[in-house]
C-alpha cells in the first residue's frame, strides 16, 4: 500500500497530502489517470480506509514491497508532521539506482534525513547495514521500530526508537522516549517527529563516572564474624562479553573467567578497600572447586562466602545498593546505563529546523 504514485502524464500524486476534496475527485477520475506505483511500476487505485487513511492500492499482488496498515499510518503520521515544518517530503524515496529506499525522505536547504519505520523483525545487523548505506549518502537517518531489537543498546551513529503499537485498528502508535531527567515516556508519534527533526531528540552519554568500570554490591553479614558486609555482586561498565556480560555486567562469581579484568581488578584492589572497608574481596576457587566461579572473602574474618547461589534477578534487576568505580569512588546505580536517547526542549519555529545530527550529543 504505497503512499506515492504517478499518473499517466508525469504527475507525482502523494496520498498523505492530499486534501479530502481532491482525493474524492482523484478516485472519481483515477481510470483515465492511467496510476502506476512509483515502488514498482504497477497499477494502482486510490483508496480510503475504514478509519479514514488515504493510500494507493496494488490492482495485483505482484509487488514486493507491499506494506501493513500499521506501517501506512505510521509513514503518514510522519510525513505529515514534516511537511507541517515547512520541509520538502517524500515517501517512498529512491535514491542511488533504487539502492536505498527510504519510507519518509525529509529535506532541508542544509541537510537531508530519512525516517524508517520497521515493524517486520529483523536482525539488528540488517538495520546497521541499512544505516551504513544512509550514512555513505550523507543522510542521517532514524529507526522507528515496532519491536525490541535484540542486541541493540542505544547508540548515537543509529538513532533507534521504539513505536508502542496501538491497540485499535487505524490508531496512531507512539514513541518511547525519555524526558531529560531520564523518566522514559510516550510521546505521540506526529509530536515525536516534530522534536526529532527540530532537534530537541538528543543522543545522552554516560556520565564520565558511570563509563568507568566499577564494583557493585548488597549489604549483607558474614556467616561466621557476624559482621555487616559489603557483598560485591557484580562488576559493572566492563568490556561486553557475549557469553559473561552481555550488558557490559559481570557476576562476580565469574570473575575469572575473563583473566584481562580479574588482573585489573586485583590492581584496583588497594584502592577499593582502603575506600571500602566493608567490601569482601573475590579470589579464585580452591582446586577442584572451579566449577563453582570465584568466592568473596569477608575483609573481616576472610571466611569464604559463596557467589553461586545469589538470585539472579540481583543481577538482572540492578538490586545492588552501592557501587564504586576502580579507583574508589562511589556513585549512584540506580542507571548504570545512561547512555540513551533524550527529548530536550520544547518545538521550534519552522525556520529554526535543524538537522537530527551527531553533533547534538551531549
Amino acid at each position: 500500500m504505497p503512499l506515492l504514485a504517478r499518473s499517466s502524464d508525469g504527475a507525482r500524486l502523494a496520498a498523505w497530502m492530499m486534501p479530502s476534496a481532491e482525493w474524492e475527485a482523484l478516485k472519481a477520475s483515477y481510470r483515465s489517470r492511467g496510476l502506476t506505483a512509483n515502488c514498482c511500476g504497477c497499477a494502482v487505485v486510490p483508496v480510503t480506509s475504514r478509519t479514514g487513511w488515504q493510500f494507493f492500492r496494488h490492482k495485483a499482488a505482484a509487488c514486493s514491497a507491499r506494506e501493513s496498515p500499521q506501517h501506512l499510518i505510521a509513514k503518514t503520521v510522519v510525513a505529515r508532521a514534516a511537511a507541517a515544518l515547512g520541509l520538502d517530503v517524500t515517501t517512498e524515496a529512491r535514491l542511488h539506482g533504487g539502492a536505498i529506499i527510504a519510507d519518509v525522505l525529509v529535506r532541508h536547504p542544509s541537510w537531508t534525513a530519512a525516517v524508517e519505520v520497521q515493524l517486520s523483525r529483523i536482525p539488528l545487523a540488517v538495520i546497521e547495514d541499512r544505516q551504513e548505506r544512509y550514512e555513505a549518502a550523507g543522510i542521517r537517518c532514524a529507526w522507528l521500530a515496532g519491536y525490541d531489537v535484540p542486541g541493540h543498546h542505544p547508540c548515537q551513529d543509529l538513532p533507534l526508537f521504539r513505536l508502542a503499537r496501538p491497540a485499535a485498528n487505524g490508531a496512531v502508535p507512539d514513541v518511547i522516549v525519555a524526558d531529560a531527567h531520564g523518566h522514559s515516556g510516550r510521546t505521540g508519534l506526529a509530536e515525536f517527529t516534530t522534536l526529532l527533526l527540530t532537534g530537541c531528540i538528543r543522543f545522552q552519554r554516560p556520565a564520565a563516572h558511570a563509563a568507568m568500570p566499577a564494583v557493585a554490591s548488597i549489604v549483607s553479614e558474614c556467616w561466621r564474624c557476624r559482621r555487616d558486609v559489603d557483598l560485591l555482586v557484580a562488576l559493572v561498565n566492563v568490556p561486553e562479553h557475549a557469553i559473561f556480560a552481555p550488558r557490559g555486567i559481570l557476576p562476580a562469581r565469574d570473575l575469572t573467567r575473563m583473566p584481562q579484568l580479574m588482573a585489573l581488578y586485583r590492581s584496583a584492589m588497594p584502592k577499593l578497600f582502603a575506600a571500602v572497608p566493608s567490601l569482601t574481596a573475590v579470589r579464585s576457587p580452591p582446586p577442584g572447586k572451579e566449577a563453582v566461579g570465584a568466592r568473596a572473602h569477608c575483609p573481616w574474618c576472610d571466611a569464604p562466602i559463596s557467589l553461586g547461589k545469589l538470585p539472579s534477578d540481583i543481577i538482572d534487576a540492578h538490586r545492588w545498593n552501592r557501587c564504586w568505580t576502580f579507583s574508589g569512588e562511589p556513585w549512584a546505580p540506580a542507571d548504570p546505563t545512561t547512555a540513551r536517547w533524550v527529548c530536550r526542549g520544547t518545538k521550534r519555529r519552522p525556520d529554526d529546523v535543524r538537522a537530527p545530527s551527531p553533533s547534538q550529543a551531549r
